[in-house]
């Protein structure tokens, strides 16, 4: 099915290098909850998983990656994946993935990869060099400067931020949470990626602290009693989701997690119905795989 991506291979990669923000974003759609964000030429990849992937759940995708090629001699990426960051929400094959990091950290020895503090770990241990790797927690600002040839009147400093996240439930290990949502802020543009997460009381007042947010990226497959019966984690479904956005101040909303897993997936049309119905006034987008869109307030 891989007619299923609006651009894909060395399209997508030259596309994602050579748009230009200007005073706005841009994203692309990965599957899943992947995507990749642009914005002051700095490019974030976030929950992107770019191996092929099956898993003891009976979970596995049903279209292959955009670009992952592995080189055999290497290991690593040979199709030119280049980021500056890579962000990882939580521990989960789907979200953090060696097969995808490994090649990644080989071929771009400046990327540098976010993952919740009790994940720095996994990286660690498999090999990718302490410093590169940043322990995200909620009480820690990242503040990113870009580099001086990259600077114009545009430009300003980013910083990523984090949220607690309850998959299905919070947990935390030596007070630090293992899921996590994030926020990216840069050109005066507020990003709320929410990785895996249920709605909860807490997760409503912790975003109010952004408010207004201009884009909230939210799951949507939800949870049955089967899929929980095979040990497949669930997430806010769109009921919530809708809900969640009707609460908040927020500009645009995007649906994922509704796209990759064959035992996983959902109709983002009934995403579509209940915004029609519970927020008429409420903008959002459901991207195609590859596809590319531009932000700006």
């Amino acid at each position: 099915m891989s007619d299923r991506w609006y651009k894909k291979g060395d399209a997508l990669l030259s596309d994602i290098e050579d748009s230009k923000t200007g005073k706005g974003v841009i994203l692309w759609f990965l599957g899943q909850m992947g995507f990749v964000i642009k914005i002051n030429e700095i490019i974030f990849y976030i929950d992107a998983l770019l191996n092929d992937f099956s898993d003891d759940k009976g979970n596995g995708r049903i279209y292959p990656p955009p670009f992952y090629t592995k080189n055999k001699k290497t290991g690593a990426d040979s199709r030119g994946v280049k980021a500056h960051f890579f962000l990882s929400t939580h521990d989960h094959g789907d979200h953090l993935n060696l097969e995808t990091l490994l090649p990644l950290a080989k071929a771009n020895e400046k990327t540098e990869f976010v993952v919740p503090e009790p994940s720095r770990e996994v990286l660690i241990k498999a090999g990718i060099e302490e410093n590169r790797i940043v322990g995200a927690r909620i009480d820690r600002v990242i503040t990113i400067i870009p580099p001086l040839e990259d600077r114009s009147s545009l430009l300003e400093d980013m910083s990523i931020g984090c949220i607690g996240a309850a998959h299905p439930v919070y947990e935390k290990i030596n007070d630090c949470f293992t899921c996590l949502g994030y926020i990216i802020q840069g050109n005066g543009i507020t990003i709320y990626h929410a990785g895996d997460t249920m709605v909860t009381k807490e997760l409503i007042e912790d975003l109010k602290v952004y408010q207004p947010i201009d884009i909230a990226i939210l799951p949507i497959n939800g949870a049955d009693w089967e899929r929980t019966s095979k040990g497949i984690i669930g997430n806010m479904d769109t009921q919530d989701a809708v809900k969640l956005c009707r609460e908040l101040d927020i500009d645009l909303v995007i649906p994922g997690h509704f796209d990759m897993m064959n035992n996983n997936s959902v109709n983002p049309a009934h995403f579509v119905d209940v915004m029609y119905k519970l927020c008429p006034n409420k903008k959002f987008h459901i991207f195609a795989l590859g596809e590319k869109f531009y932000y700006q307030r």
